[in-house]
Parts: structure tokens; sequence; C-alpha cells
């Protein structure tokens, strides 16, 4: 088969929203945060990426995402799919759609800071990946364990700190010499019994 090859993508925008509804919108470099904190507030945060227009659709897309700021562990994260506007949707809209739709994936028992988590997409958010080759796509972060207890953060900065998005294309399902063979074998099984039953219609 041939090489896989990868690339990585930084977000194009990156924010978060709180339960009422107020918009931090922090642009490539800004934060995103999720979690609740020690006033109550609950905020769930999203990061946007431009998806490279790749020919061969993507085999597999991972978030590389550092961790800092977490408190009261271990929390639960969800990463799921975004269908509003960030930008002009109203402020609970977006909060509530931050935490629900597909789900894109999950990690359990974040407990440790300045750590990178590498969350490997499911198979529904690697095709939102790849229908978005050429233009963007969103994905919602919520931090799940607050609704159960309160002061619950997950936190993670932008700048230094690795927000990546890593896909990769391949390998392809190239058939080896050994494989061709069998295709050919099995073609060649195939191709005489259907001549045997025409022979035999032939002659009944």
């Amino acid at each position: 088969g041939v090489a896989s090859a990868q690339t990585s993508v930084n977000p194009s925008d990156a924010g978060y929203i709180s339960d009422s509804g107020v918009k931090e919108l922090q642009g490539p470099t800004g934060n995103f945060f999720s979690g609740r904190t020690n006033g109550g507030i609950e905020y769930r945060g999203y990061l946007t990426y431009s998806v490279p227009a790749s020919a061969t659709p993507f085999s597999s897309a991972v978030l590389n995402l550092n961790v800092r700021d977490v408190v009261a562990g271990p929390n639960d994260l969800l990463i799921s799919d975004v269908t509003s506007n960030i930008a002009t949707a109203p402020g609970t809209t977006v909060f509530a759609d931050l935490g629900g739709g597909v789900s894109y994936g999950t990690v359990t028992g974040i407990n440790t800071t300045n750590a990178t988590l590498q969350i490997t997409l499911n198979p529904a958010g690697l095709a939102a990946v790849n229908a978005a080759r050429g233009g963007s796509v969103s994905f919602g972060f919520r931090n799940t364990t607050v609704e159960s207890t309160n002061d619950q953060i997950f936190g993670t900065s932008g700048g230094s700190t690795p927000r990546e998005l890593v896909l990769t294309v391949g390998p392809s399902a190239v058939p080896t010499l050994s494989e061709w063979a069998m295709i050919l074998f099995g073609l060649i099984l195939a191709g005489g019994a259907a001549l045997f039953v025409q022979r035999r219609r032939q002659t009944v």
C-alpha cells in the first residue's frame, strides 16, 4: 500500500459561551473553556478549523488539546457537532448547541494539568471533517461532569499550547502481488463456474 501522510491544522477561531448566553469569541489564538466556575457559571467552548481541500478523504482525525486549570477533577469532556452560526446566533442558542447534537467523541477522567489529550474523533466526527474539506468545521466542548458537581473546570489556552487537528490521508488500499493473485484466481474460478453452468444448460 501507499504510506500515509499527515497534516496539522491550527484553529481559525476559538471561544466559549456562558449559560446565560454571553459570548467570548476569542479568535484564532484565543482561549476556549468548558466547565463551571466557582461562581456557578457554566461555560461551553468551541474550536473552528479550516479543513484542507484534500482530493482524497482523510482516514483519521485527531485533536491534540493541552489541558490546563483542571479543578476538582476528574472531569469528563464531550466533543460534539456545531450546527448554529456562532457569530450571529443568540448566545443561549449557541450554548445549547455546544452541549448537544451529534457526539464526535468523549474523554473521561481528566485530572492532570499541563498535559496533552489526544482525542481520535469517532466515525461521525471523521465524516464531518471529510464533508468540510475545502471549508471549515467547528467542534463544541462540554464538561459533562458539571451536571452533578459544581466547580468542575476544563480550561485550555491558545498561543503556545497545542490545539491541533491532525489529519491523516491513507494508507490507500492498493493490493499486493499476492492479493492480486488471489483476486485473479477468484475471477478464474467464477468464470469457470459460469461457463460450466452455461454448458450444462445447453446440454439439458
